[in-house]
């Protein structure tokens, strides 16, 4: 039986809200392997600690911008 792709649930008000305020949020890498996320503003960045699989890497970078998106309703 062929594996089933995973589907990853990406909330476009969440990605429309990090653009509009301006956050960059990518993934980078040193050996194609290993991957963490980088998050940008203007002149700041932070780069998170965890490491994610180049299969893991799409989901998190999605929960990171729920994150952001969560943060703001919060306020």
């Amino acid at each position: 039986m062929a594996k089933k792709k995973k589907i990853y649930s990406l909330n476009q008000d969440a990605v429309k809200y990090c653009f509009k305020e301006g956050y960059k949020i990518y993934p980078i890498t040193e050996d194609n392997v290993n991957y963490r996320i980088e998050i940008s503003k203007a002149h700041q960045k932070a780069i998170l600690e965890e490491v994610y699989s180049q299969k893991d890497i799409h989901q998190a970078i999605s929960d990171v911008y729920q994150r952001y998106y969560d943060k703001r309703k919060d306020k």
